[in-house]
């Protein structure tokens, strides 16, 4: 039995049959009853022949069940002090997570055998993520999410951690010798900003959103709500833990420098 992509409805509208695609356009859908409802029978019953208008579905895309995280992809090792909450938004998402020490090292990662690596750490992004970059050379996707006061960086899969530092360092321009400060954060004076436990589940369920993506392979579409969709892979994404708003930054790997 064929199924409308998730997000889909077919429905009864104003003047007839209409359709909202699961990037929330809204659409006529212009057949006879007959062929109306021989649709609505294929996407129903179990079963059913299939009409030939279910072609025209299937062309434009409405047609498909929800993504699964794959097989080969599901070990996914998770680098936390406190990567319960990681562990579990990635098990819930279809991943088996497996839990290392924040400060493991490239050859204990790679013993793991992982998929992907999840690391967290609640503060700037230490230096020692910099020597696992490498792990994108063992075709392991390789997310980070770190800290910066209220604010979350989730890092993209497609682009290291040594070229997200190097782009973001260019962008702050004139202050980036502050950023660089602050990253290393000695002397440092903190108020209360670390996150509830309402707060890490979001980060968590964030990041297993992420990575899922990166796993099924999914592509960004863009729509009315997102017009200027990025791909999860290329995405730097900035969440602030005081709002719950989310920006979403494109970011691509930085050129090797000429000799």
């Amino acid at each position: 039995m064929e199924t409308l992509k998730p997000g889909t409805a077919l429905f009864t509208g104003p003047a007839g049959a209409a359709l909202r695609d699961a990037a929330g356009e809204l659409f006529t859908v212009a057949l006879p009853d007959a062929a109306l409802g021989g649709v609505r029978a294929a996407l129903t019953a179990t079963g059913a022949p299939t009409p030939p208008e279910l072609a025209a579905f299937e062309h434009a895309g409405h047609l498909g069940g929800r993504a699964r995280w794959p097989a080969d992809r599901r070990a996914v090792a998770v680098l936390a002090d406190r990567g319960g909450e990681f562990a579990d938004a990635l098990r819930r998402a279809g991943a088996d997570p497996v839990a290392l020490a924040p400060d493991a090292d490239l050859d204990t990662v790679l013993a793991a055998r992982p998929a992907a690596v999840c690391a967290w750490h609640d503060g700037p992004a230490p230096e020692r993520w910099l020597a696992l970059d490498a792990l994108a050379d063992h075709g392991v996707g390789w997310q980070r999410v770190s800290r910066e006061g209220r604010h979350v960086v989730l890092e993209p899969t497609g682009v290291s951690h040594r070229d997200v530092r190097a782009r973001r360092l260019a962008a702050a321009g004139s202050g980036h010798r502050h950023l660089r400060a602050y990253w290393a954060g000695r002397d440092a004076v903190l108020g209360d900003e670390a996150p509830d436990p309402a707060e890490l589940l979001l980060v968590a369920a964030l990041a297993a959103k992420d990575l899922a993506r990166w796993a099924t392979g999914a592509t960004a579409t863009a729509n009315s709500l997102t017009p200027a969709a990025v791909p999860a892979h290329r995405r730097l994404r900035v969440l602030d833990l005081d709002t719950g708003a989310l920006a979403d930054h494109p970011v691509l790997p930085v050129p090797a420098s000429a000799p």
